[in-house]
């Protein structure tokens, strides 16, 4: 250990694990495929300052030297210049890339960014119909105001804790670290977007640092211990970068394996040196782990503009995109650590408390203002002409009464998950079609329903949900349970005409397929596999404005997922191998490298990355139309 500038000690080897969780973080955000857990980076640096805060406060509680106001000064000096440095930015290109909804929801997420509030903020807009993730430029503050929500109640738990019961201060910091993870374990699966982003369920995650820093572990480790408590903590937090995906259940169960990991490495550390130890002190890990907290901060506003608007290069290959955005990343860190986070920290022109708070007050003041004007004047739609503005009214498009959501596709945040009757009404007098599987199923339900005039189309959908009769890991036990009624009471009780199966299709659930295939078959049950569609990688409303203002037609075609082709292709022969008829979306959409993504008038058919617009829906209905034969 070495002494630091403020005179607290300092651990080389925890700023290496400040790189360890950062780099899967930006890696994550870039879209590293290898990273697909990147984001347990955040877990990780909830474990460092829960372990380094709490040793900061109690040591000072002890020496009966502790105070609120100098605690939230260093909080200030820590956490504000450079987040409020990241926020005008965000405001600054907003104004010249965003598209008037894109920037309503931007100034909404400045003001709560500001106040502190973002995680609750995007906890009460998420939802299924929310929008996309890569469309928030400050979604990633969330996980600073679960921090500061934590820090607003923490120091006076621990003083109240030393003075009324110091002797069971750990043990009572062990309960209330117990709950919150049983809590978490729970609402993963049971109410997965409160548990992500309420400061409740991320209490142990910050606490378990807390204990390590309170003498949970107070006996002193051997070298074998240490290399071997250490090795172990990495392998855990490598494997959570390796394994976990954003689709599994999250915080919760998942979250303790690097959690562990960063608990193991700091106590491995706090006793003398290690293998991993001396790795994780080298210069350059140490280098990353000092610029982590603005390297966090830039990342993903880099990203976001990089990939829907292309401010930085465009013309790239996506693997150059990534490097670029990891590269500029680095560089925008170190510039922000050096001359925003450094000047209020150390240095002869810091400024002093009553000077800092001023200055915190006014910038968030800003912020505010900034944000409702935003807010209050519709985003300045006078910037874009009346032809990109039409393109641009889909990106508020509100697709539930075309999805029949709640009623016939069910989602988050419906307590319960139970189809209404009439969604699987048998029709006397035309043929009964039963649309099955999750959103791509139900999107495709209004156009089929206003084309095909002599057929009842029946509908069983709902959020990620694939209509299979073997469910993964990460599907909801409601999908299981709709699923398996249609499949083992529905289908095996009435007289259907055909089944058409439709989904969100990825590599683990075709794979499920052939069994599901063969079971309707073998209950002379007539099927049409309908095949992926066209996915993008921002939402095509957007694409079309910016191929409007860069006079780049082609420029949609580009943002296009290609992957999509080979599991058309396989889904095909799938279909072919089991007897079943075979619709392919891509054939229906594309000719060639170009695929239709808006009407003869410049309307999208998409409204997001991947769902039908009404018009998309009725376009496909009519394509079917002219090609199908039986129905």
């Amino acid at each position: 250990m070495q002494a630091g500038k403020d005179g607290r000690l300092h651990r080389p080897d925890i700023d290496g694990l400040r790189t360890v969780a950062v780099l899967p973080v930006v890696a994550f955000h870039a879209g590293v495929h290898a990273a697909s857990g990147g984001f347990i980076g955040v877990d990780v640096f909830f474990v460092i300052s829960g372990f380094l805060i709490t040793q900061l406060i109690y040591k000072e509680i002890q020496g009966d030297r502790f105070s609120i106001l100098a605690f939230y000064e260093r909080r200030i000096r820590r956490i504000l210049p450079a987040l409020i440095a990241v926020l005008l930015t965000v405001y600054a290109f907003g104004l010249v890339y965003c598209l008037p909804g894109d920037m309503v929801e931007l100034a909404r997420s400045t003001i709560a960014a500001a106040l502190s509030a973002s995680n609750v903020y995007f906890w009460v807009g998420a939802g299924y119909f929310d929008g996309a993730a890569i469309s928030k430029p400050l979604l990633h503050t969330w996980s600073l105001a679960v921090e500061e929500q934590f820090y607003l109640i923490w120091p006076l738990l621990l003083i109240l804790g030393n003075r009324f019961f110091r002797r069971h201060l750990l043990l009572a910091t062990v309960v209330l670290s117990a709950l919150s993870f049983a809590v978490s374990a729970i609402g993963a699966f049971d109410f997965p977007n409160a548990t992500f982003y309420l400061p409740f369920t991320r209490f142990w995650e910050l606490s378990v640092g807390g204990m390590l820093a309170l003498g949970a572990a107070p006996r002193a480790l051997g070298a074998v211990a240490r290399n071997s408590l250490a090795a172990f903590g990495l392998a855990l937090i490598a494997a959570s970068v390796l394994l976990i995906e954003s689709d599994m259940p999250f915080p919760g169960i998942l979250a303790l394996p690097p959690c562990l990991g960063a608990v193991m490495i700091i106590l491995a550390g706090r006793d003398g040196d290690s293998m991993v130890g001396r790795l994780l002190s080298i210069r350059p890990m140490v280098f990353i782990g000092v610029i982590s907290y603005s390297l966090y901060l830039w990342s993903w506003p880099i990203t976001v503009f990089q990939r829907n608007y292309v401010f930085l290069m465009g013309g790239l290959s996506h693997r150059s995109s990534k490097l670029l955005i990891v590269g500029v990343s680095i560089i925008v860190a170190y510039l922000s650590w050096k001359f925003i986070e450094t000047p209020f920290r150390t240095g002869k022109h810091r400024p002093n408390a009553k000077l800092l708070f001023k200055l915190a007050t006014t910038g968030t003041a800003a912020l505010v203002v900034l944000g409702v004007t935003a807010w209050t004047s519709s985003g300045y739609p006078a910037r874009y002409s009346p032809r990109e503005l039409q393109a641009a009214s889909y990106m508020n498009y509100d697709g539930r009464s075309a999805f029949r959501f709640g009623h016939c596709f069910l989602s988050a945040p419906l307590r319960q998950w139970r189809l209404d009757p009439e969604c699987l009404i048998i029709s006397t007098s035309k043929k009964n079609f039963l649309l099955l599987g999750d959103s791509h199923a139900a999107d495709l339900w209004f156009g089929l329903n206003a084309t095909f005039h002599d057929v009842n189309f029946m509908q069983a959908t709902a959020a990620d949900c694939f209509p299979t009769i073997t469910h993964s890991f990460v599907e909801s036990s409601k999908c299981s349970q709709i699923m398996d009624g249609v499949f083992e009471n529905f289908l095996t009780h009435n007289r259907i005409d055909e089944v058409l199966l439709s989904a969100r299709w990825k590599p683990d659930s075709v794979e499920k397929l052939p069994a599901t295939l063969r079971w309707l078959v073998q209950h002379n049950i007539h099927v049409t596999l309908i095949g992926p569609s066209a996915v993008y990688d921002s939402p095509i409303p957007r694409l079309l404005v910016t191929a409007l203002r860069a006079s780049d037609p082609e420029l949609p075609q580009r943002h296009r997922d290609e992957s999509i082709r080979a599991l058309d292709a396989k889904m095909r022969q799938m279909a072919k191998a089991e007897g079943v008829d075979y619709i392919s979306m891509i054939d229906l959409f594309c000719s060639g490298s170009s695929c239709v993504v808006a009407d003869a008038s410049g309307s999208p058919l998409l409204y997001d990355e991947e769902h039908f617009t009404t018009g998309g829906s009725v376009f496909v209905a009519r394509r079917l139309m002219a090609i199908s034969k039986t129905w």
